[in-house]
């Protein structure tokens, strides 16, 4: 997708959610019809790219040919902000989507351990999407942007992003509960997650709880870092990288 270098685009704002904020479906001229999407993060978002322009990074729900792009495009045209699609291939997204994410970390993050199904290869199939996200997102984005990614989907992309040499100033937020101590230790790959998830300069949580949880697991299992509070946020120091953690309740202007 072109990107202008007008002077707006100096410090974009890009948010990168699993889905894009639309919905397509097939029109009658091997076209797509592209509607507005529904749901608390689009609402809450979408008039925040609206009002100061940027860009939305996510998977449209199906290949992202050159249609769909064009589709993309026509829809954002005076909306404000781009829609840029990423392009999952078919043979990671079950054990991405439906394996890690709703299988693995949305159950045992609302406790509910019975539902869990700890597949290997589900954590592999979210390590290569998490990798195509962060490829997409360092192919649109610049080094002035801030990248804002939400939930427990894209819990790698910083992670990521770094892997491939790429720096960006980038942003978290987990929409979902973060455990405490006793219920994460279930996980499998508890170690690489915290570890992915302290790659980013900022995680937000909607609750104080979630944010002691999240701190409570750093320090017992992440022991070579330095943490210390001020303000009611934290910041938790590691090589030469702080990433700050902090509690802010969506929903409240």
């Amino acid at each position: 997708m072109a990107q202008s270098h007008n002077d707006s685009d100096l410090k974009r704002l890009v948010v990168v959610s699993n889905r894009l904020p639309v919905v397509l479906s097939p029109d009658d001229n091997d076209g797509w019809n592209v509607q507005p999407g529904a749901g608390g993060l689009i609402t809450a978002l979408a008039p925040v790219l609206r009002n100061r322009g940027g860009m939305w990074i996510g998977w449209p729900g199906t290949q992202a040919d050159d249609k769909v792009r064009e589709a993309l495009d026509n829809a954002a045209d005076g909306t404000g902000y781009t829609l840029n699609a990423v392009d999952l291939p078919d043979s990671i997204i079950e054990g991405y989507y439906q394996g890690f994410a709703n299988e693995v970390i949305w159950p045992l993050f609302h406790d509910m351990l019975s539902r869990c199904n700890f597949q290997p290869h589900y954590w592999h199939d979210y390590l290569a999407a998490n990798r195509i996200f962060a490829s997409t997102v360092a192919e649109s984005t610049k080094t002035q942007d801030y990248v804002w990614i939400h939930d427990y989907h894209l819990m790698n992309v910083a992670e990521q992003l770094k892997s491939i040499g790429v720096r960006r100033r980038t942003g978290f937020f987990l929409h979902i509960p973060f455990p405490p101590l006793d219920i994460f230790l279930r996980l499998p790959w508890r170690f690489q997650i915290l570890r992915a998830l302290l790659e980013f300069d900022l995680v937000g949580f909607q609750t104080a709880r979630d944010t002691r949880n999240f701190i409570h697991c750093v320090r017992n299992l992440t022991p070579e870092v330095e943490i210390s509070r001020s303000r009611g946020s934290f910041s938790v120091s590691h090589g030469d990288h702080v990433t700050r953690a902090g509690t802010f309740p969506i929903g409240i202007d």
